[in-house]
Formats: structure tokens, sequence, C-alpha cells
């Protein structure tokens, strides 16, 4: 198979998953990659001006829009989306060219007054599904509420084994109302150039690389992870310059990248059944007076958030699950994770978003693609009090 083939493969499968049409499918390296090209577009063709977003975000998120010449504008968040559901108006100007609808941890939930919003000021309704492969929100006809969706294959994505690879979903619904933008953005998408030999390798020996680096001593992980970013021998999740508003060339991916995808791609819906059986769990058993669920959602998310009274008894429960064995996320603390060099760069400042400043550092968010068995073994863990207590 090559990469034309492999590609059409993709579309194909994504088009399936998610009821669309394959040829509205885009694909990329990355999918801050396929994002830059989306905001490069909308800045070409509706003039420079302003997106919608929130701090409860990844860098490389934001990162896209300062690339594309557009500025962001932060809206804080509703706890039982870690999202927004409807920004104020006075964070929509005669300057603002889109909103950012972010389906962070997989949490879809009601995203309606977001669409209602978007179409009341005429700004595209960008969707972030990067934590939620090929799902999307959508109308009362099932239809796309989206004008562009993002996907990912990542790191830390649904797809565990898939390190690489974006899709960006285009609705044909913009030929018509914005035809300009519609023939721009997919030209780019289409164009995009292949990573160059260096960055070809680097991506290829991803894997081996973080883990030759996981079997090193801790005191010398820190040192040689930077030497060898420096050198660009080791491809990082999020590189320097990225927390600095910057973000490099965009790229399509490779045959090889597309290979691991389609490998990958027919797990995805047992990966989807176990995710959402543990949420499920969750939501049943995993009760304590320490901290609270933050959704109540029945939908398989990437990870289950629970928020804690305080930040100490986060840190303590942290601490007590990473000991045993388990793998938690602390998405997203800090704000603009993993934090900017400088919020004057990325245009933030934390009394934007008071809400999010005050949940990010007590939210822990629990693995939802382990076994029932360990699923269980958790919860036992976290309903016992006396172990995320001080004195444990």
């Amino acid at each position: 198979m090559n990469y034309i083939e492999s590609s059409r493969k993709i579309r194909q499968t994504l088009a399936k998953a998610s009821s669309t049409d394959p040829e509205d499918w885009f694909l990329c390296l990355k999918a801050r990659f396929g994002m830059q090209v989306v905001f490069s577009a909308i800045r070409d063709t509706l003039g420079a001006g302003e997106v919608i977003t929130s701090p409860y975000t990844c860098i490389t998120a934001i990162n896209p829009i300062l690339s594309g010449g557009l500025t962001p504008v932060y809206s804080d968040i509703d706890p039982s989306l870690l999202w927004f559901k409807n920004p104020k108006a006075k964070l929509c100007s005669g300057k603002t060219r889109a909103i950012m609808m972010q389906h962070t941890l997989g949490i879809i939930g009601d995203k309606s007054e977001i669409a209602t919003f978007a179409a009341k000021h005429r700004l595209l309704l960008i969707e972030d599904s990067a934590h939620c492969l090929t799902r999307m929100a959508r109308d009362s006809k099932n239809q796309p509420l989206a004008d562009i969706s993002v996907h990912s294959f990542g790191v830390e994505k649904i797809l565990t084994r898939t390190k690489f690879g974006g899709a960006i979903y285009i609705n044909p619904r913009l030929k018509a109302s914005n035809p300009k933008f519609y023939s721009l953005v997919t030209a780019n998408l289409l164009a995009l150039p292949h990573p160059t030999p260096m960055a070809e390798v680097r991506v290829r020996s991803y894997r081996l690389n973080n883990a030759i680096l996981q079997r090193m001593p801790a005191s010398l992980k820190p040192a040689v992870r930077s030497t060898a970013i420096k050198a660009k021998i080791l491809e990082p999740p999020i590189s320097y310059i990225e927390q600095e508003g910057k973000q490099g060339r965009a790229y399509a991916p490779t045959l090889w990248v597309n290979e691991k995808i389609l490998e990958q791609f027919p797990t995805l819906p047992v990966n989807y059944d176990r995710r959402l059986r543990n949420v499920a769990h969750y939501q049943k058993h995993l009760k304590s007076d320490k901290f609270e669920a933050l959704t109540s959602v029945d939908e398989p998310l990437l990870a289950y958030p629970i928020l804690f009274k305080d930040q100490n008894q986060a840190n303590l429960a942290y601490d007590l699950l990473m000991s045993s064995k388990f793998f938690i996320r602390r998405w997203y603390s800090p704000l603009l994770f993993p934090g900017p060099a400088s919020n004057r760069t990325y245009h933030y400042s934390p009394k934007m978003a008071p809400i999010a400043e005050d949940i990010a550092p007590r939210v822990l968010c629990l693995p939802t693609d382990i076994k029932d068995t360990e699923c269980r073994r958790l919860i036992k863990l976290m309903a016992d009090p006396k172990d995320i207590s001080p004195e444990a």
C-alpha cells in the first residue's frame, strides 16, 4: 500500500465511523498542524482578528491560533463540561472570527448553546475532538454542529499506540456559506508537504527513544532528554518553542504514520467500549467526601475527572495512585498546559478565568483504558479515606 492508498483508506474509515463523507476529511502529521492551516485560512479570507477559546486546554491548541495570525480571547469554563457552555457576549466583537468548542477528555455533553452563539454572531465554529476520535457534537438531525472538527491520533489520545497523525473534518456546508474560506483551507490542507528525512526519523524512533529514556536513572533523564531535543534526535510531545507561542512548519503524515493508524483503527470500537464501561463503574462506585465527580455524561471518556476539595488532597491522591502503578493525568494544571513561558505571549491573565484557575490544581483525571479488575482496584483504593488523608 502506498501513501495515496493509505490516506484514502484512513479517510474512508474516519467517514464510516462518523457517518460523514471521505472527501471532507484531510490528514496531517499532527492535529495542531491542521489547526494552523485552518486559522491561517481564516486570517487570509476574513482578516486578522480574534478567536474565543479557554485557558483550560493544552498550549498546542492555542499556538495554531497565534501562528495563524489571530489572537486568542479567553472565556471561563463550566466545571461540568470543563469548557464553557455559552461565552459572555462582551467577548465577541467585530474582530471575532471564530469560536472553539473543545470536548475536554471527550465530554461532548450539550454544546448547542455554543452553536447558537456562533450562528448568532456569524462565527466559524471549530470543534476540538482531539480527545474523542471520530466523535462529534451533533444537531437534532444528527448532522455535525461544527464547521471544522479536529481529531487526533497523537500522544496520550484515544488510540494509545498511535503517536502521530491528525485529521481535519471540513463541513461541506461551507461551500455555500463561506466559499472563499472553504476553497483556501481545503487546498492548503491538500498541499501540506511531507516531513523532511530527519523529521521522519524522529517520528519513526519516537517510541524507541522514549523507551530508552524511561529506563535511564531518574537523575539523568532531564539532561539527556534536553540534549536529545536540542540535537533534533528526539521529537517531544511539546517542544520548548511551543511554550513560547511558536509552532514549526506544518506537515502531512508519512506512509509509516498512516500504516500505524490503519493498524490500530480496528481496535477503536473495543477501546470505546472499555472506556464507557469504566466511566460507568466510576460513576456508580467511586464515592468519597473528599472529592466529587465533575461529569455525569454517558460517554467513553479519555479520562474520568474528579474534583478534590483542596489541592493538598488532590496531591496526596495523585501520589497514592501513581505509587500504586496507575497513570494519572493532571490536565490542565497548570492552565495552557504544560504552562507558557509568558502569559503575555498568550494574551492571558488569570483574572480572565477564575473558575478554571480555581479547579485546575484540584482535578485528577483517572484512566479509562484499564482492565475491569484494575478499575475495581482503583475504586477500592480511593474508597478508603485514610489512604488519602494527610496522615497516610
